[in-house]
């Protein structure tokens, strides 16, 4: 079998595989749900985590968590599935910057998820969120 043929069975069969994925829903993002559900799913990847408090983004694709350890969770949803993270309190400051007036820029530094962008309802939502976390001590740097 020539090579360009081979290139082009392989790349049609991606394909076919991207379209129906899409077709079928699994590109579509369906919302975290209620903080009881936010803290459910992530207890399934990490059991052993006490959930202390979450923190819901304004269109509910993202969420953190204060576990009850005083580390950090997230869960972002990824096309009809969601991705969760854990996090140690001393790689918070290095991760987490203001982004604009009601928004926080989430820098993970990893292959999978690399920036995240967590928007919240308002300001004060924000700010809440911060101080929970126990960021408002440390001095977050505007984002770019």
């Amino acid at each position: 079998m020539s090579l360009p043929l081979l290139v082009a069975i392989v790349g049609f069969g991606i394909g076919l595989i991207v379209l129906l994925v899409h077709l079928s829903g699994g590109s579509q993002r369906v919302p975290l749900g209620s903080a009881d559900r936010v803290a459910e799913r992530f207890r399934i990847d990490f059991p052993d985590a006490g959930v202390a408090r979450c923190f819901e983004s304004a269109d509910g694709y993202e969420a953190l968590l204060l576990l009850a350890d005083g580390s950090l969770g997230l869960v972002h949803t990824v096309g009809s599935k969601s991705l969760t993270r854990h996090y140690k309190r001393e790689e918070f400051g290095t991760m987490i910057s203001m982004k604009d007036e009601a928004s926080l820029a989430f820098d993970a530094h990893e292959m999978t998820l690399p920036r995240i962008v967590i928007a919240f309802a308002s300001r004060e939502e924000r700010d809440t969120a911060v101080a929970a976390l126990g960021l408002d001590a440390i001095s977050l740097s505007e984002a770019a």
